[in-house]
Protein backbone atom coordinates (compact mmCIF):
# COMPACT_ATOMS: atom_id res chain seq x y z
CA UNK A 1 0.00 0.00 0.00
CA UNK A 2 1.34 3.43 -1.01
CA UNK A 3 1.89 5.98 1.95
CA UNK A 4 0.14 9.31 1.82
CA UNK A 5 2.34 11.64 -0.27
CA UNK A 6 2.14 15.95 0.28
CA UNK A 7 -0.31 17.92 2.35
CA UNK A 8 -3.14 16.64 4.33
CA UNK A 9 -6.23 18.82 4.88
CA UNK A 10 -8.45 18.50 7.77
CA UNK A 11 -11.64 20.80 9.12
CA UNK A 12 -11.41 20.11 12.90
CA UNK A 13 -14.33 22.05 13.43
CA UNK A 14 -17.52 23.00 13.53
CA UNK A 15 -19.29 19.54 13.95
CA UNK A 16 -21.19 20.11 10.94
CA UNK A 17 -24.94 18.94 11.82
CA UNK A 18 -25.78 22.22 12.72
CA UNK A 19 -24.98 23.55 9.39
CA UNK A 20 -26.56 21.23 7.79
CA UNK A 21 -29.50 21.65 8.83
CA UNK A 22 -29.52 26.10 8.70
CA UNK A 23 -26.94 26.35 5.50
CA UNK A 24 -27.58 30.11 6.27
CA UNK A 25 -25.36 29.58 9.04
CA UNK A 26 -21.65 31.04 7.84
CA UNK A 27 -19.67 29.25 10.59
CA UNK A 28 -15.92 29.83 11.48
CA UNK A 29 -14.18 27.22 10.47
CA UNK A 30 -11.13 25.28 12.14
CA UNK A 31 -8.55 23.87 9.57
CA UNK A 32 -5.41 22.21 10.02
CA UNK A 33 -2.84 21.23 6.99
CA UNK A 34 -0.31 18.67 7.69
CA UNK A 35 2.88 18.81 5.22
CA UNK A 36 5.99 17.02 5.24
CA UNK A 37 8.30 19.60 3.59
CA UNK A 38 8.92 22.51 6.12
CA UNK A 39 9.96 24.49 3.05
CA UNK A 40 6.43 23.78 1.74
CA UNK A 41 4.69 24.44 4.95
CA UNK A 42 6.09 28.28 5.10
CA UNK A 43 5.52 28.51 1.73
CA UNK A 44 2.12 28.10 2.10
CA UNK A 45 1.58 30.27 5.08
CA UNK A 46 2.78 33.50 3.67
CA UNK A 47 0.65 32.86 0.10
CA UNK A 48 -2.57 32.70 2.60
CA UNK A 49 -1.76 34.83 5.86
CA UNK A 50 -2.86 38.15 3.66
CA UNK A 51 -5.96 36.46 2.15
CA UNK A 52 -9.58 37.64 3.41
CA UNK A 53 -11.70 35.99 6.21
CA UNK A 54 -8.67 34.26 8.07
CA UNK A 55 -8.66 34.97 11.66
CA UNK A 56 -5.37 33.24 12.62
CA UNK A 57 -2.52 31.59 11.75
CA UNK A 58 -0.84 28.77 13.91
CA UNK A 59 2.40 27.32 12.71
CA UNK A 60 3.55 23.50 14.31
CA UNK A 61 6.21 21.32 14.62
CA UNK A 62 4.97 17.75 15.05
CA UNK A 63 7.55 14.81 14.79
CA UNK A 64 8.27 14.35 11.50
CA UNK A 65 5.64 16.77 10.50
CA UNK A 66 4.68 20.47 10.21
CA UNK A 67 0.94 21.59 10.76
CA UNK A 68 -0.65 24.83 10.02
CA UNK A 69 -3.88 25.22 12.21
CA UNK A 70 -6.06 28.29 11.16
CA UNK A 71 -9.78 29.78 10.95
CA UNK A 72 -11.60 31.28 7.81
CA UNK A 73 -14.80 31.97 7.58
CA UNK A 74 -17.04 29.39 6.13
CA UNK A 75 -17.99 31.35 2.58
CA UNK A 76 -14.06 32.05 2.36
CA UNK A 77 -12.93 28.71 1.68
CA UNK A 78 -14.24 27.71 -1.40
CA UNK A 79 -12.78 31.10 -2.98
CA UNK A 80 -9.45 29.73 -1.18
CA UNK A 81 -9.50 26.72 -2.93
CA UNK A 82 -9.81 28.43 -6.08
CA UNK A 83 -7.05 30.80 -5.31
CA UNK A 84 -4.84 28.06 -4.65
CA UNK A 85 -5.42 26.37 -7.38
CA UNK A 86 -4.10 29.61 -9.93
CA UNK A 87 -1.18 30.27 -7.54
CA UNK A 88 0.99 27.36 -9.23
CA UNK A 89 0.80 23.63 -10.35
CA UNK A 90 2.06 22.55 -6.79
CA UNK A 91 -0.82 23.39 -5.08
CA UNK A 92 -3.71 21.62 -7.30
CA UNK A 93 -3.70 18.56 -5.23
CA UNK A 94 -4.00 20.59 -2.13
CA UNK A 95 -6.70 22.76 -3.68
CA UNK A 96 -8.48 19.45 -4.78
CA UNK A 97 -8.42 18.35 -1.24
CA UNK A 98 -9.78 21.42 0.28
CA UNK A 99 -12.38 21.84 -2.15
CA UNK A 100 -13.72 17.95 -2.16
CA UNK A 101 -13.61 18.53 1.89
CA UNK A 102 -15.99 21.61 1.79
CA UNK A 103 -18.69 19.78 -0.64
CA UNK A 104 -18.77 16.96 1.75
CA UNK A 105 -18.61 18.88 4.97
CA UNK A 106 -21.61 20.92 3.61
CA UNK A 107 -23.65 18.71 1.94
CA UNK A 108 -24.93 16.76 5.43
CA UNK A 109 -26.50 13.10 4.60
CA UNK A 110 -24.56 11.08 2.14
CA UNK A 111 -27.00 8.78 1.10
CA UNK A 112 -26.22 7.47 -2.46
CA UNK A 113 -24.26 4.50 -4.24
CA UNK A 114 -24.59 3.92 -7.29
CA UNK A 115 -24.93 -0.08 -7.71
CA UNK A 116 -24.65 -2.38 -10.97
CA UNK A 117 -26.44 -1.10 -14.09
CA UNK A 118 -29.19 1.45 -13.65
CA UNK A 119 -29.86 0.50 -10.11
CA UNK A 120 -28.96 3.45 -7.62
CA UNK A 121 -29.59 3.33 -3.52
CA UNK A 122 -30.77 6.56 -2.28
CA UNK A 123 -31.79 7.43 1.16
CA UNK A 124 -31.87 10.96 2.12
CA UNK A 125 -31.97 12.58 5.16
CA UNK A 126 -32.27 8.95 7.08
CA UNK A 127 -29.76 6.53 8.24
CA UNK A 128 -29.81 2.99 6.83
CA UNK A 129 -29.57 0.27 9.50
CA UNK A 130 -27.62 -3.13 8.04
CA UNK A 131 -28.02 -6.82 9.69
CA UNK A 132 -25.04 -8.87 10.65
CA UNK A 133 -25.58 -12.46 9.22
CA UNK A 134 -22.61 -14.57 10.53
CA UNK A 135 -22.24 -17.91 8.36
CA UNK A 136 -19.18 -18.84 10.44
CA UNK A 137 -18.80 -21.12 13.58
CA UNK A 138 -16.20 -19.05 15.62
CA UNK A 139 -17.87 -15.26 15.33
CA UNK A 140 -17.49 -13.60 18.47
CA UNK A 141 -21.16 -12.63 19.21
CA UNK A 142 -23.30 -15.15 16.85
CA UNK A 143 -21.34 -17.96 15.39
CA UNK A 144 -22.29 -21.33 14.41
CA UNK A 145 -26.32 -19.89 14.88
CA UNK A 146 -26.87 -19.50 10.86
CA UNK A 147 -24.71 -21.93 9.35
CA UNK A 148 -28.37 -23.68 7.85
CA UNK A 149 -29.03 -21.71 4.70
CA UNK A 150 -33.12 -22.03 5.77
CA UNK A 151 -32.03 -20.87 9.21
CA UNK A 152 -30.09 -17.85 7.68
CA UNK A 153 -32.97 -17.15 5.71
CA UNK A 154 -35.03 -17.32 8.47
CA UNK A 155 -33.08 -14.55 10.00
CA UNK A 156 -32.72 -12.53 7.45
CA UNK A 157 -36.41 -12.15 7.05
CA UNK A 158 -36.98 -11.03 10.76
CA UNK A 159 -34.18 -8.68 9.95
CA UNK A 160 -36.31 -7.48 7.05
CA UNK A 161 -39.81 -7.55 9.13
CA UNK A 162 -37.18 -5.77 12.17
CA UNK A 163 -36.69 -2.85 9.92
CA UNK A 164 -33.13 -3.85 8.42
CA UNK A 165 -32.37 -1.69 5.11
CA UNK A 166 -29.73 -4.48 4.17
CA UNK A 167 -28.36 -8.12 4.96
CA UNK A 168 -24.74 -8.05 5.44
CA UNK A 169 -23.22 -11.98 5.28
CA UNK A 170 -20.31 -13.18 5.71
CA UNK A 171 -18.09 -16.38 5.92
CA UNK A 172 -15.22 -15.51 7.45
CA UNK A 173 -15.36 -14.76 11.18
CA UNK A 174 -12.78 -11.45 11.59
CA UNK A 175 -12.90 -11.22 15.42
CA UNK A 176 -9.96 -10.29 17.23
CA UNK A 177 -6.97 -13.57 16.63
CA UNK A 178 -9.52 -15.22 14.19
CA UNK A 179 -7.92 -17.77 11.85
CA UNK A 180 -8.28 -17.06 7.75
CA UNK A 181 -10.31 -19.34 5.89
CA UNK A 182 -9.32 -20.97 2.47
CA UNK A 183 -12.06 -18.78 -0.22
CA UNK A 184 -12.74 -22.34 -1.12
CA UNK A 185 -14.27 -23.19 2.34
CA UNK A 186 -15.77 -19.70 2.44
CA UNK A 187 -17.76 -20.15 -0.72
CA UNK A 188 -19.45 -23.52 0.60
CA UNK A 189 -20.62 -21.34 3.35
CA UNK A 190 -21.77 -17.85 2.07
CA UNK A 191 -23.00 -18.86 -1.48
CA UNK A 192 -25.97 -21.13 -0.18
CA UNK A 193 -26.90 -19.03 1.89
CA UNK A 194 -26.96 -15.89 -0.24
CA UNK A 195 -29.46 -18.21 -2.69
CA UNK A 196 -31.77 -19.05 -0.01
CA UNK A 197 -32.03 -15.17 1.45
CA UNK A 198 -32.08 -13.69 -2.35
CA UNK A 199 -35.59 -15.73 -2.60
CA UNK A 200 -37.00 -15.14 1.26
CA UNK A 201 -36.01 -10.72 1.72
CA UNK A 202 -36.73 -8.04 -0.42
CA UNK A 203 -33.95 -5.77 0.94
CA UNK A 204 -30.73 -6.16 -0.53
CA UNK A 205 -27.66 -8.25 0.22
CA UNK A 206 -24.20 -7.18 0.83
CA UNK A 207 -21.29 -10.01 1.28
CA UNK A 208 -18.60 -9.28 3.98
CA UNK A 209 -15.50 -10.74 2.26
CA UNK A 210 -11.64 -9.14 1.25
CA UNK A 211 -11.05 -12.41 -1.36
CA UNK A 212 -11.77 -11.38 -5.13
CA UNK A 213 -12.79 -15.08 -5.82
CA UNK A 214 -15.87 -14.81 -2.98
CA UNK A 215 -16.79 -11.55 -3.70
CA UNK A 216 -17.34 -12.29 -7.50
CA UNK A 217 -19.37 -15.92 -7.04
CA UNK A 218 -21.65 -13.62 -4.15
CA UNK A 219 -22.26 -11.23 -6.79
CA UNK A 220 -23.12 -13.48 -9.10
CA UNK A 221 -25.61 -15.22 -6.19
CA UNK A 222 -27.39 -11.95 -5.30
CA UNK A 223 -25.16 -9.72 -3.54
CA UNK A 224 -25.50 -5.82 -4.34
CA UNK A 225 -22.46 -4.77 -2.07
CA UNK A 226 -19.28 -5.82 -1.08
CA UNK A 227 -17.71 -5.03 2.22
CA UNK A 228 -14.08 -4.92 2.20
CA UNK A 229 -12.37 -5.08 6.02
CA UNK A 230 -9.04 -4.92 4.23
CA UNK A 231 -9.74 -1.38 1.81
CA UNK A 232 -8.98 -3.47 -1.40
CA UNK A 233 -5.68 -4.13 0.14
CA UNK A 234 -5.84 -7.76 0.95
CA UNK A 235 -6.07 -9.58 -2.61
CA UNK A 236 -4.63 -7.55 -5.25
CA UNK A 237 -7.39 -9.19 -7.64
CA UNK A 238 -10.65 -7.35 -5.65
CA UNK A 239 -10.06 -3.97 -6.97
CA UNK A 240 -10.19 -4.84 -10.13
CA UNK A 241 -12.40 -6.94 -10.19
CA UNK A 242 -15.26 -5.21 -8.38
CA UNK A 243 -14.41 -2.52 -11.43
CA UNK A 244 -15.13 -5.34 -13.94
CA UNK A 245 -18.54 -6.15 -12.12
CA UNK A 246 -19.72 -2.57 -10.96
CA UNK A 247 -20.71 -3.64 -7.71
CA UNK A 248 -20.28 -0.67 -4.84
CA UNK A 249 -18.11 -1.36 -1.89
CA UNK A 250 -17.31 -0.37 1.53
CA UNK A 251 -13.52 0.43 2.29
CA UNK A 252 -12.89 -0.23 5.91
CA UNK A 253 -9.86 0.91 7.79
CA UNK A 254 -7.97 -2.03 9.63
CA UNK A 255 -4.29 -1.94 11.17
CA UNK A 256 -2.66 -5.23 10.21
CA UNK A 257 -4.77 -8.44 10.15
CA UNK A 258 -7.81 -9.71 12.37
CA UNK A 259 -5.19 -12.64 14.43
CA UNK A 260 -2.96 -9.37 14.60
CA UNK A 261 -4.66 -6.11 14.84
CA UNK A 262 -4.90 -6.02 18.50
CA UNK A 263 -1.63 -6.78 19.57
CA UNK A 264 -0.63 -3.12 20.95
CA UNK A 265 -2.13 -0.95 18.08
CA UNK A 266 -0.49 2.85 17.73
CA UNK A 267 -1.17 5.90 16.54
CA UNK A 268 0.04 9.41 17.10
CA UNK A 269 -3.10 11.02 15.39
CA UNK A 270 -6.03 8.47 14.84
CA UNK A 271 -8.08 10.67 12.93
CA UNK A 272 -5.37 11.96 10.99
CA UNK A 273 -4.02 9.04 9.93
CA UNK A 274 -7.05 7.55 8.89
CA UNK A 275 -7.86 10.52 6.94
CA UNK A 276 -4.47 10.00 5.33
CA UNK A 277 -5.66 6.21 4.76
CA UNK A 278 -8.85 6.58 3.49
CA UNK A 279 -7.32 9.44 0.91
CA UNK A 280 -4.98 6.83 -0.60
CA UNK A 281 -7.45 4.34 -0.64
CA UNK A 282 -10.32 5.91 -2.08
CA UNK A 283 -7.16 7.19 -4.94
CA UNK A 284 -6.25 3.92 -5.62
CA UNK A 285 -9.89 2.46 -5.78
CA UNK A 286 -10.82 5.18 -8.48
CA UNK A 287 -7.29 4.39 -9.88
CA UNK A 288 -8.25 1.15 -10.99
CA UNK A 289 -11.76 1.68 -12.36
CA UNK A 290 -14.00 2.16 -9.07
CA UNK A 291 -16.25 5.33 -9.65
CA UNK A 292 -16.51 7.50 -6.49
CA UNK A 293 -20.19 7.11 -6.55
CA UNK A 294 -19.77 3.60 -5.84
CA UNK A 295 -17.53 3.87 -2.55
CA UNK A 296 -18.36 3.91 1.27
CA UNK A 297 -16.15 4.20 4.15
CA UNK A 298 -15.54 2.62 7.55
CA UNK A 299 -13.18 3.79 10.13
CA UNK A 300 -13.19 0.09 11.80
CA UNK A 301 -14.42 0.30 14.82
CA UNK A 302 -12.72 -2.31 16.81
CA UNK A 303 -10.30 -3.43 13.79
CA UNK A 304 -6.61 -2.36 15.29
CA UNK A 305 -7.47 0.10 18.10
CA UNK A 306 -7.92 -0.05 21.36
CA UNK A 307 -10.66 1.71 23.57
CA UNK A 308 -9.63 5.24 23.11
CA UNK A 309 -9.03 5.03 19.74
CA UNK A 310 -12.41 3.83 19.59
CA UNK A 311 -14.20 6.42 21.35
CA UNK A 312 -11.85 9.27 19.45
CA UNK A 313 -13.66 7.63 16.10
CA UNK A 314 -17.01 8.27 17.88
CA UNK A 315 -16.10 11.41 19.10
CA UNK A 316 -14.84 12.66 15.88
CA UNK A 317 -16.38 10.59 13.25
CA UNK A 318 -18.11 13.52 11.41
CA UNK A 319 -14.68 14.71 10.17
CA UNK A 320 -14.72 11.59 7.83
CA UNK A 321 -17.91 13.85 6.13
CA UNK A 322 -15.35 15.46 4.30
CA UNK A 323 -14.68 12.85 1.58
CA UNK A 324 -18.18 13.42 0.46
CA UNK A 325 -19.06 9.37 0.48
CA UNK A 326 -21.46 7.75 3.20
CA UNK A 327 -20.12 6.85 6.33
CA UNK A 328 -20.73 3.28 7.60
CA UNK A 329 -20.27 1.95 11.42
CA UNK A 330 -20.14 -1.12 13.22
CA UNK A 331 -19.92 -0.67 16.78
CA UNK A 332 -22.15 -4.03 17.53
CA UNK A 333 -21.01 -5.43 20.66
CA UNK A 334 -17.80 -4.68 20.25
CA UNK A 335 -15.18 -5.46 23.21
CA UNK A 336 -14.39 -1.50 24.11
CA UNK A 337 -18.09 -1.43 24.61
CA UNK A 338 -18.08 -4.84 27.23
CA UNK A 339 -14.86 -3.23 28.70
CA UNK A 340 -16.42 0.21 29.34
CA UNK A 341 -19.19 -2.01 31.61
CA UNK A 342 -16.33 -3.65 33.54
CA UNK A 343 -16.03 -6.52 31.10
CA UNK A 344 -19.28 -7.95 30.30
CA UNK A 345 -19.53 -10.30 27.73
CA UNK A 346 -21.58 -9.54 24.24
CA UNK A 347 -24.68 -11.25 24.74
CA UNK A 348 -24.76 -8.60 27.71
CA UNK A 349 -23.97 -5.14 25.41
CA UNK A 350 -27.38 -4.43 23.97
CA UNK A 351 -27.73 -1.01 25.71
CA UNK A 352 -23.91 -0.16 24.94
CA UNK A 353 -24.24 -0.98 21.68
CA UNK A 354 -27.53 1.72 21.06
CA UNK A 355 -25.77 4.09 23.11
CA UNK A 356 -22.62 3.81 20.56
CA UNK A 357 -25.32 3.77 17.83
CA UNK A 358 -27.10 6.78 18.61
CA UNK A 359 -23.59 8.89 19.24
CA UNK A 360 -22.64 7.83 15.85
CA UNK A 361 -25.93 9.01 14.22
CA UNK A 362 -25.70 12.71 15.74
CA UNK A 363 -22.04 12.44 14.62
CA UNK A 364 -22.67 12.15 11.13
CA UNK A 365 -22.69 8.20 10.34
CA UNK A 366 -25.09 6.92 7.33
CA UNK A 367 -25.04 3.16 7.52
CA UNK A 368 -24.67 1.53 10.45
CA UNK A 369 -23.67 -2.35 11.00
CA UNK A 370 -25.56 -4.32 13.76
CA UNK A 371 -26.40 -7.71 15.39
CA UNK A 372 -29.55 -6.43 17.26
CA UNK A 373 -31.37 -4.67 14.10
CA UNK A 374 -35.43 -4.43 15.75
CA UNK A 375 -33.92 -2.25 18.69
CA UNK A 376 -31.11 -0.31 16.71
CA UNK A 377 -33.75 0.46 14.73
CA UNK A 378 -35.88 2.32 17.33
CA UNK A 379 -32.52 3.82 18.58
CA UNK A 380 -31.81 5.03 15.03
CA UNK A 381 -34.98 6.71 14.15
CA UNK A 382 -34.38 9.14 17.67
CA UNK A 383 -31.34 9.78 16.72
CA UNK A 384 -32.25 10.90 13.45
CA UNK A 385 -35.14 12.84 14.73
CA UNK A 386 -32.53 15.09 16.30
CA UNK A 387 -30.27 15.09 13.68
CA UNK A 388 -32.39 16.23 10.58
CA UNK A 389 -35.16 17.48 12.51
CA UNK A 390 -38.06 14.99 11.65
CA UNK A 391 -40.66 12.74 12.57
CA UNK A 392 -42.71 15.21 14.22
CA UNK A 393 -44.69 18.67 13.08
CA UNK A 394 -43.44 21.49 14.26
CA UNK A 395 -46.10 23.84 16.71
Amino acid sequence: MRKQAGELFRILGPDPMEFSRHPLWKPTLALRIQFKSRQKSISFRDRISGFAGIHSLEFRKEKKQFALEWKIDSGDLPVLARHLKTLAPGWADLSAQIHQSWKGYSAGSHGMIRGRGKQVFRWNRRTQVMGVLNITPDSFSDGGRYLDPRRAADQALQMQEDGADWIDVGGESTRPGARPVSAAEEKNRVLPVLRACAKAVRIPLSIDTYKAGVAEAAVGEGARLVNDIGALSLDPAMAKTLARLKTPVILMHMRGKPRTMQKNPRYDDVIGELIAFFRERIRFAQENGIEEDRILIDPGFGFGKGPWHNLEILRRLWEFKIFGRPLVLGPSRKSTLGNLLGGVPPAERLDATLAAVTTAVLKGADLIRVHDVKNAVRAVKIADAVRYDRGLERP
